[in-house]
Order: C-alpha cells, then sequence, then structure tokens
C-alpha cells in the first residue's frame, strides 16, 4: 500500500485511465474541478512496482471532523481481495490523518453481482442493499448504452427504431447545427442551464464550476451546443466527458423555444457520435428514475432517454466505513433538518 504523493499522479492517471474499472471521477484531474475537498490516492503495486489498484478519496471537513468519498472507486479487479484489502488499509490511514467519521465509496458495481457486494463486505465494508432513490450521493440507477464498442455511427443509427432515426435527423434538415464549443458556448451554455434548472427544481451549480471542469480535464471534457443556425438561437447544450472507455453526459439543458425542431436528440446523436469517435465501450446518460414516485422529472427524462435502445442499470450502491458512529449520526440529523428548512 502506498499513499501517492502529489507527484506521481500522473502514474495513476495513466492507470485508471486504460483500466476497465477507471471512471473520470477516479481520475486525480477531477481533483481539479472539485477545489472544494481536499484529496490523496492509494495505491496497490505488485512485485515490479506496477500499480494494480488505486483508489482517489475526496476529503471534506464537516464540523470538528471530515467525511471522505471516492466516487466509482476503486479501480482494480473486484475479485482480488489482497488489493482492495490494501487499499483499505491506506483509506484508514488517510481516516487517521483526516480525523474522518466516515468513508463512502459507489464502484459501478450492479445490484444484482452478489460476488462483488459479498466480496467488498467481507472486507468490511457496510452496504444499504435497496438505498431508497434519495438516500445516496449519487443516482443508482443509470441510462446506459453498454454496447458500443467496435460501433461505427451507422451502425448504431441502424440500431434505433425509426421513430428515433427521423428525430435524429429531421433537426439537421431544418436548421440546427451541433458544435463543440468550449469554453466560447459557456455563456449560452450557462444561460440556459440556469433557465432548466430554475424550471426542472435541481440545483444548479455556479458558472466557475463549468470553467473548472473544462480546463480541469482538459481534451476529456467537451460542452456542445446546439444553434438555430438562421437566428443563431442557442437550444440546448451538453457538458460530456470521455474517460475510461466511457464518454458521460453529465450536464444538459434545453429551452422551451423551438422543441419541435428536436434538438436534443441532434445534441444526443454528436455526443455518441464522439463517444464512437473516441472508441469507447458505453455510453452513460447519466442518472433516471424507475418510477415517477422516485422522481417526476427524472421519469420524464427516462421517456427521453429510452428512445435510444440503451438499458437502465441499477448499481448496487454505496459501501461505507463508519469510523464514528455517533458523529455521524449527529451529522445525519443535521442535514436532514437543513434538507426541511430548505424546502419549506
Amino acid at each position: 500500500m502506498e499513499i501517492l504523493a502529489k507527484d506521481r499522479y500522473e502514474e495513476f492517471d495513466r492507470f485508471c485511465d486504460n483500466h476497465p474499472k477507471g471512471a473520470f471521477q477516479q481520475s486525480p484531474r477531477w481533483g481539479l474541478v472539485k477545489t472544494e475537498w481536499a484529496n490523496e490516492i492509494v495505491v496497490s503495486r505488485n512485485d515490479a512496482g506496477e500499480i494494480v489498484g488505486g483508489i482517489f478519496v475526496l476529503i471534506r471537513k464537516i464540523g470538528f471532523k471530515s467525511m471522505m468519498y471516492a466516487c466509482r472507486g476503486p479501480v482494480c479487479d473486484y475479485t482480488d481481495r489482497a488489493v482492495i484489502m490494501d487499499l483499505l488499509d491506506g483509506v484508514k490511514q488517510l481516516a487517521k490523518k483526516y480525523k474522518a467519521y466516515t468513508f463512502i465509496m459507489d464502484p459501478l458495481v450492479l445490484a444484482e453481482d452478489a460476488a462483488t457486494i459479498e466480496m467488498f463486505k467481507s472486507c468490511g465494508l457496510d452496504i444499504q442493499e435497496h438505498a431508497a432513490f434519495h438516500d445516496t450521493i449519487q443516482p443508482r440507477y443509470n441510462y446506459m448504452l453498454n454496447y458500443i464498442k467496435d460501433y461505427t455511427t451507422d451502425m448504431l443509427l441502424a440500431k434505433f427504431n425509426s421513430g428515433t432515426r427521423y428525430y435524429i435527423r429531421y433537426p439537421f434538415k431544418h436548421g440546427v447545427v451541433c458544435k463543440n464549443m468550449g469554453l466560447d458556448g459557456l455563456d449560452d451554455f450557462y444561460k440556459i442551464y440556469s433557465e432548466t434548472g430554475t424550471r426542472q427544481h435541481f440545483t444548479v451549480r455556479p458558472k466557475e464550476y463549468f470553467v473548472k471542469m473544462l480546463n480541469g480535464l482538459g481534451d476529456n471534457c467537451r460542452l456542445y451546443m446546439c444553434y438555430y443556425e438562421e437566428e443563431n438561437k442557442p437550444l440546448c447544450g451538453g457538458v460530456a466527458v470521455q474517460y475510461g472507455g466511457t464518454t458521460s453526459h453529465v450536464y444538459g439543458c434545453s429551452t422551451d423555444e423551438m422543441r419541435k425542431l428536436y434538438p436534443t436528440y441532434a445534441l444526443q446523436w454528436e455526443l455518441m457520435s464522439w463517444a464512437i469517435e473516441g472508441g469507447c465501450h458505453t455510453y452513460d446518460m447519466q442518472g433516471v428514475a424507475p418510477r415517477p414516485e422516485d422522481s417526476e422529472e427524472l421519469y420524464r427524462i427516462l421517456n427521453f432517454k429510452s428512445h435510444f435502445s440503451g438499458a437502465v442499470i441499477e448499481t448496487a450502491g454505496e459501501f461505507t466505513f463508519t469510523f464514528d458512529k455517533l458523529y455521524s449520526k449527529l451529522i445525519d440529523i443535521a442535514l436532514k433538518i437543513r434538507a426541511k428548512l430548505k424546502h419549506k
């Protein structure tokens, strides 16, 4: 076990980007986005000194103690108990260093993957199986096209039904253009994103957050915008990250104007085309709600996403170490009270 020196973070980034369990949230570059958190990386090496596993941990002080969070970590072979235990030993060392009251990780483990769930539990981690929809940091349900490895765009288009193909082609035939804009498109994106957040009642991140994403993740992150070309009117936009064989559509927004031009289909098609161009095995359309009672808005979004011949993926949820049960309970109570006050 090794707590990696900051000047060796690039070594882990290369490992993570090329590992089957790699995810952009485990890239050390994610720390350039989550600047309000401290971060550390624990790695495990083989006898040749090569990294065989790692975990990127975000650390944030809450009151007198800290919480530690490894989004989509660890990055390793989930059947290799020795490596997992090695990494968790490092996590426990970090917990002492930062006086952590809890550690949470949410690897992309499917809910039906009993073997991996039992592996993590046998390593001392707890899991709240079948957690309620709003009880986890990341949505447990994502909509994914996890079959696109070695696809061409023609093959992908043929996978869709005739209605979806029509909606994809329609905007391009009627004056809609979709471009990779980067920071040049941020003002247009943020205006629509803010309006969408108000309309759909989700938390709106500050513009600076997207600046950090685009700068911190570099060529792995793109901001696409769709415009009605004749009036140069922005219609919708999306921020996506390509890393570790997956392209993830992380943030999206659209106006209520010109919906009959179906610009959101054009946007999805451009993002999927980028995923294929990048040789990805998965296009992740991110969070959905399988039932309207979980979230009416995310359930409606599922209706849109389901046109793209993917599948709803249910993850196992969060695995945790609790180092101070009383403090953890007090923090949970405080957060629930704050949430109730916020929605009054």
